[in-house]
């Protein structure tokens, strides 16, 4: 598994429901120290977003590492446009650093009330989020530079909220030369907005295409 510390930073607007325990993951590495992640749901909604991570890391004896730090990072997954149906994964994450916590006298450690959303005030430099959001804790014993490290991961899905688009192109037919208007609008549920200021992509096809 590749570290978030390689992908960019974004953010997409998600969801929280019923809780339910996801199951832990953990990666060995680094002395063979071992680092757990849970998050107290594995889906968000709109109007319940924050999750609680909650973990544990633990010495090569096997013992709990009291007092130790561990990073903590947020990763929102989009999906960008591969126009070639290649079969390379077209995905980004943008990811930022939600700081280190310290772990108890029972290697445990905690960060409540979590976003799991997108946090940036600017628009993400990719177009369609797949609704996936994912957390990393992470114990680095040796040089933070070295790539050695103990980590885990967690992900929690999100449950959009529906919008909608409708467009028109002013003309069908097109000859050479011709320039076309496209008006559009953009409707959000109530209690969601602001509507104005949504970002619309338009993408025009070459070939024989349209």
């Amino acid at each position: 598994m590749r570290s978030t510390a390689a992908r960019p930073i974004a953010v997409a607007a998600l969801t929280l429901l019923a809780s339910a325990a996801v199951v832990p993951s953990a990666h060995s590495a680094d002395r063979d120290y071992t680092v757990t992640l849970t998050t107290s749901t594995d889906t968000t909604d709109f109007d319940h977003r924050t999750v609680d991570l909650t973990g544990t890391l633990t010495g090569p004896d096997g013992k709990p590492a009291a007092n130790h730090p561990v990073q903590l990072e947020q990763s929102v997954l989009f999906k960008t446009w591969n126009p070639w149906g290649d079969p390379i994964d077209p995905t980004e994450w943008e990811t930022r650093s939600l700081g280190t916590v310290r772990t108890d006298s029972e290697g445990r450690f905690k960060l409540e009330d979590v976003p799991a959303d997108r946090w940036d005030a600017q628009p993400s430099h990719y177009l369609d989020p797949r609704h996936e959001v994912m957390f990393r804790a992470m114990y680095d014993t040796d040089n933070p530079t070295d790539g050695q490290m103990a980590f885990a991961d967690a992900e929690v899905s999100v449950q959009p909220v529906a919008s909608s688009l409708n467009y028109r192109v002013s003309n069908i037919i097109v000859r050479a030369g011709m320039r076309l208007t496209v008006t559009g609008k953009v409707t959000w549920p109530a209690g969601h907005g602001p509507v104005e200021g949504t970002r619309v992509s338009l993408r025009q096809y070459y070939e024989n295409e349209y």
